[in-house]
Order: structure tokens, then C-alpha cells, then sequence
């Protein structure tokens, strides 16, 4: 059983961040979504499903199950994300040629530690002591779970996690100096392309001279290859996609039926993105209990759950420049399938002149 979304969010109108400490294992978390509030997530997939077309935010796959799911499609053989990606980290941090010394290292949407752990591996250990590993996630429970794992197999390495949205609460991620941004799993991809510029024009306001942002990009290949990665052959996919209808019933007391709903993955090549859609099999009428409001569904009406945006050199181009980051270094596998690409935030040189 996954902890209630409710359980997570107790107190809507909290302005400081509930922090919980585990001194066994020596970490810290930071919870800033009661800073959100339950009412806005629900007002938040409840505009989504009012929408023409519908849609959820994908961030709403992620309670323990769908946690655990994903997890489990990072294994199939048709997803080739997560197996590429890691086979670039695992000889990655020395090609970086960044002082670990002092640094912050701040993932976004986190997850598990499998990735990062790739990276700490890597870091010399006297360096690695001085080193504070900050992840972000949308999930406490994933976040404890990964920290504590992390902590136990690095002793000397100091966890700071937030518990945040942060597309919303960009702000509150750490200020400090000589930072490492991380943001794996082409994650960014999920995002509509004006998402994925604001957010990029976000972080690039943030970041200051000195900084990295090491971001993992899926690249444009043949659609059957993308395909097959969404539509795998055991149906895990399939049930991670319908148990975002669980997390919603959960969220608004609604009362889907994940039974009574098609998954659908299909590249959208105008678009450069695979879609992610939940069909409805029947007429249906459902309920949501915290606001006592219902909506109609007809027979053949879809849900878009998520986008998987493609990418491209040219992409990775125009996402610096819209971040006002320079390219550092592409690091990709000799496909060329994946890519995780190194950005820096530069000094603006001062004109002639100039005070």
C-alpha cells in the first residue's frame, strides 16, 4: 500500500517546509509541497480533465506504485532509455573535468539513486566527503528511500532532499555556490516545448557564473525502436499508464475504472514526441467526491497521460541559447540514442566601457 497523497499534504497552509531528520542514516529532507496545497493539485488534473482534449499531468504517475513500475519498465528490453543512459554516467564524471570539491549537486525529479550513484562512485572519496547531494522529487516516499540507500553506501556523502514540484518551486532550489544541476532520464521531454523553454529560461536565471546543468536527452531515431519502448510486449507500460487513474481516485475521490480504459502509445512524428493516451472503452460518468461534481466520458474520448519529447543537435542548440548556456559537451553512445549534454553558465564579458 502507497502512502495516502493525503497523508503527504496535511497542512495546506503551511509557509515553512516540514523537515524530517534520520539520524541513522544521516540525511534531511525538506517537504515544501504543503507550500502547494492539496486544493491546488486537485483544481490543477481537475482543469486537465475539463480540458479539451484531456489530460493529466504525467508528474501524477509517481505514488509507490507507479514509482515501482516505472522501475520496472527501466528493465524491459524494449526501453533502451535507462540502460543507455546509465552506460554513458558509469565513465562520465572524470570526462566532466568538474572540482568536486565543495560542490552541490542538485538532481531534478530524482527517483531512485541509480543513476546519480553512478556518478558519487566516480568521486574520489576525500572529495566526495565535501560534496552535498541534494535530490528533488515530487515523492517524499521515493525520496527517503533513495537517501537512505545512498547514505548507506557513501557514509561521508551529506543528503539534503526537497520534496517539491519543481516547476513551480524552482526557487526554492539551493543557492549555493559552485553547483552541479542534474536532470536524468529525459525527464525534460514530458514537458510541453513551452514548458521545456520556461523551464530552461528558468534555470539558466538561476544558475550563476560557474554553474553545470547536465541534462539527459532522448534523440530522434526510427519509430519503431521508439514505439516498441512504450508499448512493451509484458504490458508493464501499459499498467503504469492506468495506474495514474489510481492516484487520481486517491487525490480526488473520483472513482475511475482503470479496467474500462485502453493504453495507447504512438510517435507523433510532426511533434518529434511518443504520446502516452488512455482511451475509453464505454460511456462512463465519473464522480469526484471532494468537490461532489461528476463528468461525462463517451465511448472512444482519450486522456493524454504524457509526452516523450524527441531530440536533436539542433534542439540541444536552441535549449542552451534559450537558457543563455554555452554547450560544454555532448556525451552520447555510439547510436547516438541518448545523449546527456553539459552546459555551463558562462560570465557575461563586459562592453567596453562598462562599469
Amino acid at each position: 500500500m502507497h502512502t495516502p497523497l493525503s497523508n503527504r499534504l496535511k497542512n495546506p497552509n503551511m509557509t515553512k517546509p516540514e523537515t524530517q531528520t534520520d539520524s541513522q542514516n544521516h540525511f534531511l529532507l525538506d517537504n515544501h509541497l504543503p507550500e502547494i496545497g492539496l486544493q491546488a493539485m486537485r483544481e490543477e488534473v481537475m482543469e486537465g480533465l475539463k480540458d479539451t482534449p484531456r489530460c493529466i499531468p504525467s508528474k501524477y504517475f509517481y505514488d509507490r506504485e507507479g514509482s515501482a513500475l516505472f522501475e520496472e519498465i527501466t528493465r524491459l528490453p524494449e526501453y533502451y532509455l535507462s540502460r543507455t543512459e546509465k552506460a554513458i554516467l558509469s565513465t562520465l564524471w572524470n570526462k566532466l573535468a568538474i572540482d568536486a570539491h565543495n560542490l552541490h549537486i542538485i538532481e531534478l525529479g530524482s527517483g531512485d539513486c541509480s543513476k546519480i550513484q553512478l556518478l558519487l562512485r566516480e568521486i574520489p572519496a576525500n572529495a566526495l566527503s565535501t560534496v552535498t547531494y541534494h535530490p528533488v522529487d515530487i515523492s517524499s516516499n521515493v525520496l527517503k528511500e533513495s537517501a537512505g540507500k545512498l547514505t548507506q553506501q557513501f557514509p561521508h556523502l551529506t543528503v539534503h532532499g526537497l520534496v517539491a514540484d519543481f516547476m513551480h518551486q524552482i526557487h526554492l532550489l539551493p543557492h549555493a555556490h559552485k553547483r552541479l544541476f542534474c536532470f536524468f532520464g529525459s525527464t525534460i521531454g514530458n514537458f510541453g516545448k513551452s514548458e521545456i523553454n520556461a523551464l530552461m529560461e528558468r534555470l539558466g536565471t538561476l544558475m550563476t557564473n560557474g554553474d553545470y546543468l547536465l541534462l539527459g536527452l532522448d534523440m530522434i531515431k526510427e519509430i519503431d525502436v521508439l514505439e516498441a519502448a512504450y508499448n512493451d510486449k509484458q504490458g508493464v507500460t501499459e499498467r503504469f499508464n492506468k495506474n495514474m487513474l489510481k492516484v487520481v481516485n486517491e487525490l480526488l475521490g473520483a472513482d475511475f475504472h482503470p479496467g474500462l480504459f485502453n493504453h495507447r502509445a504512438f510517435y507523433n512524428e510532426e511533434n518529434h514526441r511518443i504520446e502516452m493516451h488512455l482511451d475509453a472503452r464505454e460511456d462512463m460518468m465519473v464522480t469526484f467526491g471532494f468537490n461532489n461534481s461528476t463528468i461525462e466520458i463517451k465511448a472512444g474520448e482519450n486522456i493524454h497521460t504524457e509526452n516523450s519529447h524527441k531530440f536533436d543537435r539542433g534542439h540541444i542548440r536552441n535549449m542552451g541559447e534559450m537558457a543563455g548556456l554555452s554547450v560544454g559537451h555532448v556525451f552520447t553512445d555510439p547510436e547516438e540514442w541518448f545523449s546527456l549534454v553539459l552546459y555551463s553558465k558562462q560570465a557575461v564579458p563586459k562592453k567596453p566601457g562598462g562599469s
